[in-house]
């Protein structure tokens, strides 16, 4: 055997046993490859579980799938693999201490290729706990780089929102040659190829589908210029568990849903009307979370009550004051209003209204007082008659009516020959978020 191929059997070798992950090697020469994890593995109390990372397509029950294989250190009583509320994939015990799962091809490949996250329940009948949960991702990779170090092909395939079509799903890889011209060969799964010189490689769901079965066969990268093919480069696209964790708590509440960042909402919010290509605002299955969040989910905000103009209700306040006199008075002193959160990241009350009018010093510490509703409104010092309901029509206008929480307090203070009570009021109008402020007296001279 001549020294050069026994040196490069010798690195093929090395690098197939190794566990450990690396960039790919952009050497010069024939053969450039990846160092590549080739199993993944978690530990839960005394069990261990692993996964290979490489999936494999076969048939299983006449349907053409993606077979990823796990194996444990214990013996298996049963397995099973779902998403969040659905049985999904096809987990089976093939023997002891060793399962697979297989994805059929379509809806169940495209799903976990998309970036939804495969849950795993594994039971034994051995060791401590007798059941856990495993989640893995699986994603398009490429590897077995071979060919010219001038043409830089990305490791990663990603699930991007591209509106198009039927459907909003591209799968996305990237390659940079500094060239006039880049093409790729296949058997079949051919991407399109666009931009220069950091190119776009763009494959609907078939066609990603096509380029990583069989795993076996390479892409050719070809590029160069007027001259004809100056470099050329392989790879495989194969899809890879390239996340793995394991838990004995509830899946649900370990790996709840991702809501929508606000990174990505805003990205996508703000895009120029007219945008289809949202890949840099992030990943598939961030940009659609963002899709239908609403702002307030996704930018709450801490509890406040902030003061606003109350000169609109001035004359309903002066309105409600007509009759007082020095000796039989009533009057409404003041009406403020004020503002709660557009997004509270709590729900609000009129507890909690009255207990931050309290800490910020608009009232006084009040250990009493009586709650109500609308239904009880007409029973208190504000809207008791006649005057009330026209104060409270004036009111509703202002706060836009619906549901009241409202809180009422009353509390004789000093009065010289006289006797005189003073009352608050505070109405909080959930719908709208606003909240007034009523601030009166009534007595008479004795």
């Amino acid at each position: 055997m001549k020294l050069r191929t026994l040196a490069l059997a010798c690195l093929a070798a090395l690098a197939a046993c190794t566990n450990t992950t690396s960039e790919p090697a952009e050497e010069t020469g024939e053969v450039t490859s990846a160092a590549v994890t080739n199993r993944l593995y978690a530990t839960v109390g005394d069990n261990e579980l692993s996964f290979e990372t490489l999936g494999t397509f076969e048939v299983r029950n006449g349907v053409r799938s993606l077979i990823i294989r796990a194996t444990a250190n214990r013996y298996l009583s049963d397995v099973y693999s779902f998403v969040p509320d659905d049985i999904f994939g096809t987990a089976s015990i093939i023997s002891e201490r060793r399962f697979e799962i297989a994805l059929a091809e379509g809806h169940e490949l495209n799903t976990v290729l998309s970036g939804l996250p495969l849950f795993v329940s594994v039971h034994t009948f051995t060791g401590t706990p007798r059941s856990y949960t495993a989640r893995i991702v699986i994603a398009p990779r490429f590897f077995d780089f071979r060919g010219s170090s001038a043409i830089w092909i990305q490791e990663e395939v990603n699930p991007i929102y591209v509106v198009q079509g039927t459907t909003n799903l591209l799968y996305r890889g990237r390659a940079s040659v500094h060239s006039d011209w880049l093409t790729v060969t296949a058997p079949d799964g051919i991407p399109s190829v666009n931009g220069r010189p950091s190119y776009r490689l763009d494959w609907g769901y078939p066609g990603i589908y096509q380029a990583i079965d069989p795993h076996t066969v390479p892409l050719t990268f070809s590029a160069g210029g007027d001259n004809g093919v100056e470099w050329e480069k392989t790879a495989r696209l194969v899809a890879r568990v390239t996340e793995f964790e394991v838990t004995d708590g509830d899946a649900y509440e370990v790996w709840p849903p991702a809501p929508c960042a606000p990174a990505v909402y805003t990205c996508y919010h703000s895009a120029p009307a007219g945008t289809r290509d949202f890949s840099h605002c992030g990943t598939y299955r961030q940009v659609q979370r963002c899709t239908y969040a609403s702002v307030c989910e996704v930018f709450p905000q801490p509890f406040s009550v902030t003061g606003t103009d109350a000169s609109s209700l001035e004359p309903a306040r002066l309105a409600w004051n007509v009759g007082s006199n020095p000796l039989s008075w009533r009057e409404l002193t003041n009406i403020d209003t004020y503002a709660t959160p557009e997004c509270p990241a709590e729900p609000v009350t009129v507890q909690a209204v009255v207990e931050r009018l309290v800490t910020d010093g608009v009232l006084s510490p009040r250990d009493a007082g009586t709650y109500t509703d609308r239904s009880g409104l007409a029973q208190t010092f504000f809207f008791a008659d006649a005057r009330g309901a026209a104060l409270l029509a004036e009111l509703d206008a202002f706060a836009g009516g619906g549901p009241v929480q409202a809180w009422f307090y009353g509390d004789e203070v000093p009065c010289h020959n006289c006797h005189d009570f003073q009352e608050w009021g505070v109405l909080y109008y959930p719908n709208s978020g606003k909240v007034i402020l009523l601030d009166g007296h009534h007595g008479y001279d004795s």
